[in-house]
């Protein structure tokens, strides 16, 4: 009986060899996620299920920020106006006077028209082209005042400051005739502009002194902003708490703060769901990043400790990690955790401004890509934290149903 048992095994082997060798089946290979137990992951003290964001709201500040985090999605990215400007500085959410002069944000000289026309929100940006040689510089900002008044007065009282400083003069653009445009030196620009109840500011730097480079570059960054701005409608504040806060539960994705306060930064004002367009602003190299966004339908991200974009399907997660997780020329790769073996992790050769981090690591689970983050000891290959917050970050990817 086993005899016969023996044969037709070999023979059932035989069949399928030879039907594998003669046949081929249509379609293309597709990347598949390793198998992971969440019960064998090490997650240390950090919070491994998902659980229902419920945001600290207590002031109308906090409010505010949720109109900032908004207002980041239709900010225009330096890089649109010119290609080479691709190397992340500062992103400031701006709610009061105070954040508007925040360390990496506007001079606190302004602080004053913040404070004289009560500006309500806010969002900048800055990138450079990393050429100490050869600098090139975009810092982009839109402010929100309550009234056209208000926003235009704030405008004129921008420039009237900036032009405190001795030697500056007018750069004229074509086709703002309102535009409040000076430099000291031609070697760069601020642009003050009122539209609507918005205040558009633009501060652009050129390699040599050139006030038709200058005038240009502030003309397309001024005639982009206008008809981002012109897509949207500004949300009364006393109705920014009736948008939903967590759509389709992207944010009971992402990982929640540490409650041992270990994690690498300060505050929680980008805590909130973004469109691509908004989470853009963060990302190290942010063109082949929003070409992974484009190709993958990435349509929802949620921002909390952990950062979660939701692309189509499987295949684009991992073509979106791929894009998160590129190294720069002096990064280093480091050792996924134990057990998720399709995650990829990094040591940055420079510390994140915004977010204060020196080691991340991208996990993929079904149609999610997530980025957790660390500060990751100096001297050291391996950090357990970073490696706890993948793990942790997994498994609630994994349990969110």
């Amino acid at each position: 009986m086993r005899y016969r048992l023996q044969t037709f095994a070999v023979l059932a082997s035989s069949i399928l060899l030879a039907a594998g060798c003669s046949s081929t089946v249509d379609g293309n290979p597709q990347p598949g996620m390793s198998p992971v137990d969440p019960a064998t992951l090490k997650t240390g003290a950090l919070a491994a299920e998902p659980t229902a964001y419920n945001p600290r709201i207590t002031s109308a500040n906090d409010v505010r920020f949720i109109e900032a985090r908004r207002m980041l999605n239709y900010l225009v990215h330096p890089f649109d106006v010119d290609s080479d400007i691709t190397d992340m500085g500062y992103v400031k959410l701006i709610a009061t006077p105070l954040s508007m002069v925040n360390p990496g944000a506007f001079p606190e000289k302004y602080q004053v028209v913040g404070e004289k026309y009560n500006v309500l929100a806010g969002a900048y940006v800055s990138r450079t082209n990393g050429n100490l040689r050869g600098t090139k510089k975009l810092i982009i900002s839109i402010l929100r005042f309550p009234t056209e008044t208000d926003s235009r007065n704030a405008a004129e009282e921008f420039d009237r400051i900036t032009n405190e400083e001795p030697g500056r003069h007018p750069i004229p653009i074509d086709g703002y005739p309102d535009a409040k445009s000076t430099s000291g030196n031609d070697l760069a620009a601020i642009a003050f502009l009122q539209h609507g109840p918005y205040v558009i500011s633009a501060n652009a730097g050129v390699p040599e002194p050139n006030k038709d480079a200058l005038a240009s570059v502030l003309k397309k960054t001024i005639d982009r902003q206008i008809a981002e701005l012109d897509k949207q409608q500004p949300v009364p504040l006393d109705d920014l708490l009736d948008l939903p806060l967590d759509p389709d539960g992207i944010m009971r994705r992402a990982a929640p703060s540490a409650k041992d306060y270990s994690d690498p930064f300060f505050g929680r004002d980008d805590f909130g769901h973004y469109q691509p367009s908004g989470i853009l602003h963060f990302e190290r190299n942010p063109i082949e990043v929003r070409r992974a966004f484009e190709e993958g339908g990435v349509d929802l991200i949620g921002r909390q400790s952990g950062t979660v974009y939701r692309t189509r399907d499987l295949p684009s997660a991992f073509r979106l990690q791929a894009a998160l997780a590129k190294p720069a020329k002096n990064d280093e790769v480091v050792a996924p955790p134990p057990g998720l073996a399709d995650t990829r992790c990094l040591k940055l050769d420079y510390r994140d401004v915004n977010r204060l981090h020196k080691g991340l690591c991208v996990i993929v689970y079904d149609r999610y890509v997530a980025v957790v983050v660390s500060k990751f000891p100096e001297i050291s290959r391996v950090d357990p934290q970073l490696l706890e917050r993948a793990a942790a970050q997994y498994s609630i990817l994994a349990k969110s149903g």
